[in-house]
């Protein structure tokens, strides 16, 4: 029986990461303090030529501090994509904002530029760009709209870290950047994330709350280092007699794994307080940053291959494709096809703001308002290209789609 493949549940999570999650979980003296996160700052500012990095306890609250300094008003408006997750608008309501929603462009999952024109107002403040699943959006000309309209530019980098734009760094253009550390993105620390910028008066602001936060509690950092202990037996026996999906279900149960999204979340509620990111999980981090240039190449080489296999032209050269997005008619027919085969595909971003259960009212986003965005989410599937993918196991995903479709 082939191995099964999952395309979340710590996907980048190999056995140099359990061993380093293991030995760490042993020395609770360094769970927060320790030179694990000066090292994660200044390897982050290397890699994006940016002089300033706040690494915090999640993106989602990287993504408010960069708001929250703007000392934004109840009128103030921030354009964000549709196809995004619930963090996005969030942070904006968290931040005293109202979150307005850009179209992607037709069968695409960037923003689209002509609805970006539409959408901006006297009251619009800032832009939240998402470089959907790694792939860059149109940057030169994003900062030249923001320019002209004096509107912050914010750079969320979770699916794009190592990406490039016209050969520079993507996260390097805007005014701020934020990353994420999460545990299916491109490089993992469970929790965590980081707000950067090269911009001093926003690097006082920030300072002025960094400087105050605390690390989350002991016991919190605990349960971080012992998801990829846990999940170490889980993805292997996923398919074997439910027997991982059952340990997941417990592990969840009784707490010891928390979820990516809370329900407090998805009903536009604080559910992470901002803290800093703990030295135990910035370790966790540089050790998979060390990797990042193999574990983007591997993406890189994958996504080739779904490319060729299913003709679909090539995103901007410098995408590294956290996931290969597929437009299929019956999308739920061949996620669900594909579990037989032991394989677990992904939905983002199905529904059009993910995951499953956000109340789109309370978000603010206006069924109709982005219907690209709208058309894409009902045909929307994701295929894994993460780095313990093997060009085998992508092959044997193509068969399966196309066997369906021929079909």
């Amino acid at each position: 029986m082939p191995k099964p493949i999952l395309i979340s549940i710590s996907p980048n999570t190999d056995v140099t990461d359990v061993f380093l999650a293991f030995k760490t979980i042993f020395k609770p003296s360094k769970y927060k303090f320790g030179n694990q996160l000066n090292l994660l700052s200044t390897k982050l500012k290397k890699l994006l030529n940016l002089k300033h990095c706040y690494p915090l306890n999640s993106a989602r609250n990287a993504l408010y501090l960069s708001l929250k300094i703007l000392d934004l008003k109840p009128d103030d408006q921030v354009l964000c994509q549709a196809l995004t997750c619930v963090a996005v608008p969030n942070a904006i309501l968290w931040a005293n904002a109202k979150p307005v929603f850009v179209d992607t462009i037709k069968n695409g999952f960037n923003i689209s530029l002509t609805d970006l024109t539409k959408k901006i107002t006297k009251n619009t403040k800032a832009l939240i760009i998402q470089h959907t699943f790694g792939q860059p959006d149109k940057l030169d000309k994003i900062k030249q709209i923001c320019r002209q309209h004096n509107i912050i530019l914010i750079e969320d980098c979770a699916h794009s870290l190592g990406a490039q734009y016209n050969h520079k760094p993507v996260g390097s253009f805007g005014d701020l950047t934020v990353l994420s550390f999460g545990r299916d993105k491109v490089i993992s620390s469970v929790f965590g994330g980081a707000l950067l910028t090269n911009n001093s008066s926003f690097a006082k602001k920030i300072d002025q709350h960094y400087h105050q936060l605390k690390f989350p509690s002991a016991f919190w950092i605990f349960k971080q280092l012992l998801h990829p202990i846990i999940m170490a037996p889980i993805i292997p026996t996923y398919y074997t007699f439910n027997l991982g999906k059952l340990l997941l279900f417990l592990y969840q149960k009784t707490g010891l794994l928390s979820f990516p999204v809370s329900k407090q979340e998805k009903n536009c509620q604080i559910s992470l307080p901002i803290k800093t990111l703990p030295n135990a999980l910035a370790a966790l981090a540089n050790h998979q940053l060390n990797k990042l240039t193999q574990i983007n190449q591997s993406r890189q080489q994958i996504a080739k291959l779904y490319q060729q296999a299913f003709d679909i032209p090539s995103a901007s050269p410098g995408s590294i494709y956290l996931r290969f997005p597929l437009l299929v008619n019956q999308p739920q027919k061949i996620i669900n096809l594909a579990k037989t085969h032991q394989i677990l595909l992904g939905n983002w971003y199905r529904p059009i703001i993910a995951p499953q259960g956000v109340d789109l009212k309370k978000v603010g986003y206006k069924q109709g308002s982005c219907p690209n965005a709208q058309a894409v989410s009902k045909k929307i599937i994701n295929l894994p290209t993460h780095p313990k993918m093997t060009l085998k196991q992508a092959d044997r995903i193509v068969k399966i789609i196309k066997d369906h479709v021929n079909h």
